[in-house]
């Protein structure tokens, strides 16, 4: 009879240890959608759009529907992250797939990633989930999105991890079709202060970002990101096309953002951000206007209800050349514009 406790006992303590371990396979991923108005222009086809590339359209709209399939082993495993509607539409057009890699934890310092991922530069993803505004940041448009390739990351102490990676060229979403190589390098301290570049076949990025608390309810981040790529490469696949509006038809040869991000917690449910950028177009053909720059402060709201997150958000473009229209379609250098969206999260 003894024994048979003993036994039981340890079947007992078995199951309960099984119970408190998290599944290694996971599956998560939100829904979005936004309504848009133009304050400052007309909401027809004569209206100006912000040249963020998405949300650009006035009236309801879905913005996009993911799903996150993961297996977190210990040593290895895999993030697979599908994604489709108008916002995969204009930032990977012609894919369903945003991120699709493998890891390997080498050692407890060593980690290498081969597949396909997000930019690590800047403090913007695809998903509307995973940030605070839901309108896009212009840098976010305009620079490199997606890397392919090879990645490793070692951890040089407690405070300082280092990575570098080679990958095809930051101009194509898909393949390699030059047989050129990117390379990119980066190192990160306590996880809030970053700097990185990346050299591709036309085309370099330079990206710094930091955060800090200034009090509990209060933190700020800071992004200051460089670009410098041909525009006659007709590889260069970062959405300069006739369809979108102001500096992508302007030959630009780069540009400089600037961004501070304040946030603040005003209750459990209820935070509040804004997004101070200002973006600096480079060689902008002169024949058609002198440099552009563009600032965008974007104050958003953020009220939790369990999973869903209603976002009330009021983004304001001001340029320093007439690249809008106003009410009545004349040229103008400055929109106002109006968001609500709705974003639900498993």
């Amino acid at each position: 009879m003894k024994k048979l406790l003993t036994i039981m006992s340890l079947a007992f303590v078995g199951l309960t240890f099984g119970q408190e371990e998290e599944p290694k396979f996971n599956v998560t991923g939100s829904v979005d959608a936004y309504f848009r108005a133009n304050l400052s222009s007309a909401n027809d086809e004569a209206g100006s759009g912000d040249f963020s590339a998405f949300n650009n359209d006035s009236g309801f709209s879905a913005g996009l529907a993911n799903v996150t399939l993961s297996y977190e082993g210990e040593t290895v495993g895999f993030i697979a992250d599908l994604a489709y509607g108008p916002r995969m539409d204009v930032y990977n057009p012609g894919n369903v797939v945003n991120e699709a890699y493998m890891y390997w934890n080498v050692s407890d310092k060593l980690m290498m990633m081969m597949g396909r991922f997000n930019n690590w530069m800047g403090y913007e993803t695809l998903s509307a989930a995973n940030n605070f505004h839901y309108s896009m940041s212009h840098q976010f448009t305009y620079s490199t999105r997606n890397f392919n390739g090879l990645v490793a990351q070692y951890q040089l102490s407690d405070d300082f991890r280092a990575g570098v990676g080679i990958m095809n060229p930051a101009e194509y979403t898909t393949g390699n079709k030059t047989g050129d190589f990117s390379i990119g390098a980066g190192i990160t301290y306590k996880q809030t202060t970053g700097i990185s570049f990346l050299s591709s076949q036309s085309a370099s990025y330079i990206d710094f970002k930091t955060a800090f608390d200034v009090s509990d309810n209060l933190n700020v981040k800071v992004n200051v990101h460089n670009a410098d790529f041909g525009y006659d490469d007709a590889s260069t696949g970062q959405l300069w096309t006739a369809e979108q509006v102001g500096a992508v038809v302007l030959g630009a040869e780069g540009f400089t953002s600037i961004s501070a991000y304040p946030q603040i917690k005003s209750s459990d449910k209820m935070s509040w951000g804004m997004r101070l950028e200002y973006m600096m177009f480079d060689g902008v053909d002169e024949s058609v206007m002198e440099d552009l720059n563009v600032f965008t402060p974007t104050l958003t709201a953020r009220y939790s209800v369990g999973d869903l997150t209603i976002i009330p958000e009021l983004r304001l473009d001001s340029a320093s050349e007439d690249i809008f229209t106003d009410g009545d379609g004349e040229a103008t250098g400055g929109l106002t514009a109006f968001n609500l969206a709705a974003v639900y999260t498993f």
